[in-house]
């Protein structure tokens, strides 16, 4: 007998073997079904009649894919193998996909070492009702030593895989908070007054106590205010930066603690269909404590942080065309530590107060300028007569010390 045939399985007209991966059809290869798509096969023939999980099959197929990897990759190749079937045997249906769990093998699947050892008589049962499923009753169920010995080995194997290898939970919890935060700000704020209660229920953990729905109320009090206020997200809101730090789960794998840097752009509209505002808020670093209730993933509570930037330090500043009163002339700013997506210059002096400084934004800097960590060129400037401060800040980080312009 072949070493490997306890990982050939034979059902109908098909043959597999786990091993190698490779599926024959009335003893052909069949040509187009694919290494993952037999992978998945694999997983779900290792326990026949028995929901193997999402996570189970995605441990099994994709081990490399610990993180980001979700049930819809799982989703789309048990759809291959489903239609790989259904070119052979249309009237058959091997896979149950039993929703939000995973997937069954559903087909009659023997072990070729047993289909074996009940064609030469020397298992307890025939090989008709070892096809067939039909186990024979006699004072309960018999199997053979051997039958019961697998069996016993394989339980002990499963345990111990469990205990050394547990589901990773981190995949789903990562998809929970991005989807919840993708919903609050890019659907739920867009249209505030349609808001339901239980659409917060897919994410949020239910009103328990007191101190376990904090996020339930800050959306309530955002919705309420939205509405009250007749404002709304517009469409071109998005999230431009969601980035997962770190996923930390308790020993009893019921709570975690996530933490991500987040960057969103926002543009609130009054019902008139007049902007009210718009501006990128972040990037933040936001920790999200979330819980399982019920075998589901819920967000209770959300804090954000500052992330702190660099100051910018400055060396020198000089003129690079004409300093002219009144029009647009360009400076070369030389330093340290500035950072080309949120650096900023600000002003003050005649005509540009210190409570109100004139700004030379930052995209008008990526327009314009030319930006490295050490120099901020070809930075445009139109100032009045006088003696001015130029400072530079990354952010809402702290300014840099001031360099003194005059302009004649």
């Amino acid at each position: 007998m072949d070493e490997n045939s306890s990982q050939i399985f034979e059902f109908d007209e098909f043959r597999f073997d786990a091993e190698r991966l490779v599926l024959y059809f009335r003893g052909n290869v069949v040509p187009q079904a694919g290494e993952k798509v037999l992978q998945v096969l694999a997983a779900v023939m290792a326990r026949p009649n028995e929901v193997v999980t999402h996570d189970e099959i995605l441990r099994f197929a994709w081990p490399e894919a610990k993180y980001g990897a979700d049930k819809t990759l799982v989703n789309q190749y048990a759809s291959k193998l489903t239609k790989l079937f259904a070119q052979y045997c249309p009237d058959k249906a091997y896979l149950r996909n039993t929703r939000g769990r995973g997937y069954m093998f559903t087909g009659k699947a023997l072990n070729r070492e047993t289909f074996a050892a009940a064609q030469n008589g020397t298992g307890s049962t025939s090989a008709t009702e070892i096809l067939n499923h039909r186990p024979l009753v006699s004072g309960g169920f018999r199997r053979s030593w051997r039958t019961l010995a697998v069996i016993a080995v394989l339980s002990f194997a499963a345990l111990a895989a469990w205990k050394l290898y547990p589901v990773d939970e981190r995949p789903e919890i990562e998809r929970v908070v991005r989807e919840s935060q993708m919903y609050e700000s890019l659907v739920l704020y867009k249209e505030p007054a349609a808001f339901k209660e239980e659409a917060l229920d897919k994410y949020w953990i239910a009103d328990i106590e007191a101190d376990s729905n904090y996020d339930r109320r800050r959306i309530r009090d955002s919705v309420t205010k939205l509405v009250a206020e007749g404002r709304r997200y517009g469409d071109e809101t998005k999230c431009e930066q969601f980035e997962f730090q770190s996923v930390e789960l308790n020993a009893d794998g019921d709570f975690a603690v996530v933490r991500t840097l987040e960057k969103w752009f926002v543009a609130a509209y009054f019902s008139d269909g007049t902007l009210q505002k718009n501006r990128t808020i972040g990037p933040y670093f936001v920790s999200y404590n979330v819980r399982k209730a019920d075998g589901r993933w819920l967000i209770e509570r959300s804090t954000t942080a500052r992330v702190n930037r660099p100051i910018p330090r400055v060396s020198q500043i000089e003129p690079t065309t004409e300093m002219v009163a009144g029009k647009q002339f360009f400076v070369k700013i030389s330093g340290q530590d500035f950072e080309d997506a949120t650096v900023h210059v600000e002003v003050t002096g005649p005509g540009c107060p210190e409570s109100r400084p004139c700004k030379v934004p930052n995209s008008a800097l990526l327009e314009r300028a030319k930006l490295s960590e050490t120099v901020l060129d070809n930075v445009p400037l139109t100032l009045a007569s006088g003696t001015f401060n130029i400072t530079v800040r990354n952010g809402d980080s702290k300014s840099s010390e001031p360099l003194l312009v005059t302009v004649p």
